[in-house]
């Protein structure tokens, strides 16, 4: 069978995993029963804070993550970082102390 069209909306179901390090600026929503979480985040790379959405045991203010997941775009809310996996470091500033 040939692949598919580039064209075609098989062809966009899938995005390759992306790799992003930052530290938790602020949680702006947490829901305790699911874990689903709303956080911005500060890269290094980048001079705005950025969105991440996922599911997070518990994460603070001033922690280190490396992510990983797929950029999405909310109708409502923007380009927002939808994270697959993440690992925590230790923090990286005094408020995450």
């Amino acid at each position: 069978m040939p692949p598919p069209d580039q064209d075609s909306p098989q062809s966009n179901r899938y995005q390759a995993p992306e790799s992003l390090t930052g530290v938790v600026e602020r949680i702006t929503y947490h829901a305790s029963e699911s874990g689903y979480t709303v956080a911005r985040l500060q890269s290094p790379r980048v001079q705005e804070l950025m969105t991440v959405v996922g599911n997070f045991a518990n994460i603070q203010a001033g922690q280190t993550l490396q992510l990983k997941g797929v950029w999405k775009n909310h109708p409502q809310y923007g380009s927002q970082f939808e994270v697959q996996q993440y690992t925590e470091s230790k923090p990286a500033t005094l408020t995450g102390l």
